[in-house]
């Protein structure tokens, strides 16, 4: 068996039914439908709908990516989706929570209890977001995905991506894409992706702003967050080295010229492409003007300016850039695999539009709002 067939029959996790039913209630009477308390039987801090075995409504949050491991019982009992580690993975219906460390070969699995009885499962997590017994929306985002070799949470996964499977009222296992259709995504559920595509644009990605967010907006970002642990100069004075820094920037926008300080209308070409992202909608002449410039200075406040972007450039405005630019110098990993680093630079970022909370590597509503802010 090759490594890739290893990853996508991964789904030999353990199901939460056998070993993690609340105390004190038997199998045969949740799968029975008994009623306590209005329609709802309460156990171990959750809430576990019962009723008639109808489906839940339920999404596919996982369309955009590609299918590494598809539904092939008795071999593979779920659906693979191969992403990032650290990717953000959004419920695929309404319900609560119960987070499962280490559930056998299935890794760090997080359950969603749904209403009729069904539960959906994402398995090989690399970190869980909420409590148990918190109760979410469709859309709202439940953990963070893994499945690296070795790493903590990984389970039997040799690759990254995401095990995603459904368990019906009678407890078994279904295909999650045959019971999806009755969902929809939430009207804000690529919000966060659409934040970190434009956040990725000033770090060179070029792709579609889609709200999806994979290895080449990682990148980006990964290359903008390395300005938020920079010890360099920042004096607002403007050199041959900040100019450099700019023409390795402009090498995203098509430059293709020598890295020499120099500013030639090739350079500024690279640059006023990369300013379309930004509100620029002048021509690539090679002739900065104002609206060139208020462009730069909304790249500039992924650097920390917060000035306005009125065309003039000043010290502050330089500052910013200047932050911004020591990821075109940076030697660290450029993966495209988001983990606790990454996500403490986002943090640092969103301190620029008003967040107050912990650089703790686990961005929350508050720390996506104040993201939102800056782009």
């Amino acid at each position: 068996m090759t490594e890739n067939e290893a990853r996508h029959r991964c789904g030999g996790g353990q199901d939460d039914h056998d070993h993690h039913v609340p105390a004190g209630v038997s199998r045969r009477t949740l799968l029975r439908g008994a009623v306590v308390g209005g329609g709802a039987l309460a156990a171990g801090g959750l809430v576990l709908p019962t009723s008639a075995y109808a489906v839940p409504a339920l999404y596919n949050p996982f369309g955009a990516y590609a299918v590494t491991g598809p539904w092939d019982p008795p071999y593979h009992n779920g659906v693979d989706y191969g992403m990032a580690v650290g990717t953000s993975l959004p419920a695929c219906g309404a319900g609560t929570i119960e987070n499962i460390p280490y559930n056998g070969t299935g890794g760090h699995t997080v359950t969603i209890h749904h209403a009729e009885g069904y539960r959906s499962q994402y398995m090989h997590l690399s970190q869980f977001l909420l409590p148990n017994g918190a109760s979410v929306a469709a859309g709202t985002v439940v953990g963070r995905s893994g499945g690296a070799a070795g790493a903590d949470g990984s389970g039997n996964s040799t690759g990254p991506h995401l095990h995603w499977h459904v368990i019906n009222a009678s407890g078994v296992r279904v295909n999650p894409l045959s019971v999806v259709g009755g969902g929809t995504p939430p009207p804000s559920s690529g919000g966060e992706g659409l934040t970190l595509q434009k956040i990725a644009g000033a770090g060179g990605y070029t792709g579609a702003l889609d709200g999806v967010p994979g290895t080449y907006t990682w990148r980006g970002v990964q290359q903008v967050v390395t300005g938020y642990g920079y010890t360099g100069p920042v004096d607002g004075a403007p050199g041959t080295y900040t100019y450099m820094a700019f023409q390795r920037m402009a090498y995203k926008g098509g430059y293709g010229g020598t890295i020499n300080g120099v500013m030639d209308a090739n350079t500024w070409k690279g640059i006023q492409t990369i300013c379309r992202r930004f509100g620029y909608g002048g021509p690539i002449d090679g002739a900065p003007g104002t609206n060139t410039y208020a462009a730069v200075q909304r790249i500039a406040k992924l650097g920390g300016y917060t000035g306005p972007a009125d065309g003039v450039m000043g010290p502050n405005s330089w500052k910013g850039l200047q932050r911004l630019f020591t990821g075109f110098g940076y030697t660290g990993p450029i993966d495209g695999a988001p983990g606790k680093n990454t996500y403490m630079g986002l943090q640092r970022m969103a301190q620029l539009g008003g967040y107050g909370g912990p650089i703790d590597g686990a961005p929350g509503d508050y720390t996506w709002a104040a993201l939102a802010k800056l782009v």
